[in-house]
């Protein structure tokens, strides 16, 4: 039999593509038991400040967990679809913040990455939606976030707008949550782009087309 696996290019292949499932469900279940660990410790906190520095690293590994969700297999290559996963985590992120006035409107072209990139995508769009909830409209506010994806003349855009407050020029880009947005968007060989979007603040990042793949836009119901 095992003669046979390596004279078998189809066999090896399929056998390899078995193993590397394994492993990302072995990881998922990880990451998953990591968040609810963290969830559950945030809990019992005190302290609000560390309640709300632990919410957001239970935030970040369960983006992570939903990335590991959306790896596919595609002519023996990883791939992971942008519309689904980004959908799934700005509905997790909605349900978290539990901001009734506050509707996520998603305008996502149909698009996939290579799978090593979903982790870095999963964390930036969950850095610039939860910020977005976080900032945009506070007091109780009512208002709306925007989440587009969308294939440009110079790459494939994603961007979060809203209509709040605007960012106070003396905060900058300084926060903690703004600097992993950063950080990923570098992994993901990008750039942050801050701008102000009277009366709001539009945050977005220019991805390389060449990582990309499309097929076609489809604009999806609000949260």
């Amino acid at each position: 039999m095992a003669d046979a696996d390596e004279n078998d290019p189809g066999l090896a292949l399929e056998r390899q593509a078995a193993r590397h499932r394994e492993i990302e469900h072995r990881v998922k279940n990880t990451l998953q038991l990591i968040s609810s660990i963290v969830l559950l410790q945030g809990r019992r906190a005190e302290d609000e400040a560390a309640r709300g520095a632990l919410k957001a690293i239970q935030q970040r590994v369960a983006a992570v967990s939903v990335a590991h969700r959306h790896v596919t297999w595609d002519d023996d290559a990883e791939q992971v679809e942008l519309a689904s996963l980004i959908r799934e985590i700005v509905g997790d992120l909605a349900t978290s913040a539990g901001r009734e006035g506050v509707t996520i409107d998603l305008d996502l072209e149909t698009l996939s990455i290579p799978g090593r990139q979903g982790a870095p995508i999963a964390l930036l769009v969950c850095e610039l939606v939860s910020n977005a909830l976080r900032h945009a409209y506070p007091e109780g506010r009512d208002g709306r976030i925007r989440v587009v994806l969308r294939r440009t003349s110079q790459g494939v855009e994603l961007a979060v707008s809203d209509k709040g407050v605007g960012m106070d020029p003396a905060a900058g880009s300084k926060g903690f949550g703004l600097t992993v947005a950063q950080l990923m968007a570098q992994q993901l060989r990008g750039k942050l782009v801050t701008e102000a979007d009277p009366p709001g603040v539009r945050l977005s990042v220019l991805l390389p087309a060449e990582d990309v793949s499309s097929s076609s836009r489809s604009a999806m119901p609000p949260y």
